[in-house]
């Protein structure tokens, strides 16, 4: 290091690598000194910390959800567990007769409904074994055990999220304090609406830096953009893709216009509407990588076409999501599961849906027009 010149910041490096070590020996040194064998319900609070962890636990949680004013309420607020474990404070029993958590709002935290949640189930691990079954097998290209453990996660969170949405059926709740909440709620009110639309913007701050890389590629050499050996689709071939993304977003829109409308006691409108968007989305983005793949696009050519590709592929895997959400709504359906109240399922399926095929209409101006603009110019 010193012949490079490096000599004080390898030093500074090494200073900072003894004090790491110092802390976690630090940290052992205390956990062997407080070490306790315990065969009770809860060790308590043995650190003597701050922080809501250390409340006393029973098997699922705390007997009750505190009030709490500052970021150490154990210290700040003197009595705070034997209060709690009194049941003292919110949600004390289960007024559902089953799991469920308090939803507040975001900033003043407070209660807002009664969020109902599934069971003890197996569900959750099984997805989780697949989900990381999928990806680690996808790494050495173990591709048809991969897409074994892909099914067995999808699967597993479809069941399980089966029983997540219980109805607005249940009266109001008395969660303690005298504080009266609903049990069921929808629309931009609900935790799942938010859930969706951050989800959303995550999406789509991917799809822009797709869209960045290929405006990146096309200004290092804007006189090579497309490369002239590439075949651009016909120049009507974006047109029957950007149909049916519009016909989508209608038909998304007529489903929810009609959900809980019935012809002879079944719910045949909104089925054939949800349908429908599905069979649009899917083909929208089969009919758009078929335009490339015909022309003679390949993205192992050169970058123009893996761009493409690329774009093209995450608009492929959010149809598929897309169209996995209206199947799952097309069975809540059937099964008299959903309908124009109990319908935070195709709420969450109607935002997702309609930013699908937005999507989709912008990959296609990216992979159609932008090209045809350049040639004009």
């Amino acid at each position: 290091p010193a012949e490079l010149g490096w000599d004080l910041l390898n030093l500074i490096s090494s200073l900072g690598a003894f004090m790491i070590a110092a802390g976690v020996a630090l940290f052992l040194v205390d956990v062997a000194r407080n070490f306790r064998i315990s065969f009770g319900n809860s060790s308590g609070n043995i650190w003597n910390a701050g922080t809501l962890e250390w409340l006393p636990n029973d098997v699922y949680g705390a007997r009750s959800i505190p009030r709490v004013s500052s970021r150490y309420p154990l210290w700040s607020q003197p009595g705070l567990s034997k209060k709690v474990q009194e049941g003292c404070y919110y949600l004390p029993g289960a007024p559902t007769g089953g799991r469920e958590t308090i939803i507040t709002t975001p900033v003043e935290a407070e209660p807002e409904y009664l969020q109902q949640v599934p069971g003890p189930s197996w569900l959750p691990v099984l997805a989780a074994i697949g989900t990381a079954g999928f990806f680690l097998l996808l790494t050495v290209k173990l591709v048809i055990p991969a897409v074994a453990f892909g099914v067995l996660a999808v699967g597993s969170i479809v069941l399980w999220l089966w029983k997540t949405d219980p109805g607005p059926g249940h009266p109001p709740v008395d969660i303690g304090g005298g504080i009266h909440l609903p049990v069921y709620m929808t629309g931009t009110a609900s935790h799942a609406w938010w859930a969706m639309v951050i989800l959303l913007i995550v999406i789509g701050m991917i799809f822009a830096c797709l869209v960045f890389s290929y405006l990146f590629l096309w200004s290092v050499a804007p006189n090579e953009w497309p490369p002239a050996a590439v075949r651009l689709p016909q120049p009507d071939a974006f047109i029957w893709p950007a149909l049916l993304y519009i016909a989508a977003v209608a038909a998304i829109a007529a489903a929810n216009r009609t959900l809980g409308h019935r012809i002879r006691h079944l719910p045949l409108g909104p089925a054939i509407f949800i349908l429908l968007a599905a069979a649009a989305l899917a083909g929208a983005s089969l009919l758009e990588l078929k335009s490339h793949w015909t022309a003679g696009l390949r993205p192992q050519d050169h970058s123009y076409g893996a761009v493409i590709y690329t774009i093209s592929s995450m608009q492929i895997a959010c149809t598929a999501a897309a169209t996995l959400m209206l199947l799952y709504c097309l069975a809540r359906l059937g099964t008299g599961m959903m309908d124009n109240v109990r319908r935070s399922s195709f709420d969450m399926t109607m935002l997702f849906g309609n930013y699908t095929a937005a999507q989709g209409l912008a990959g296609l101006a990216v992979a159609h027009l932008f090209p045809r603009l350049l040639g004009a110019a």
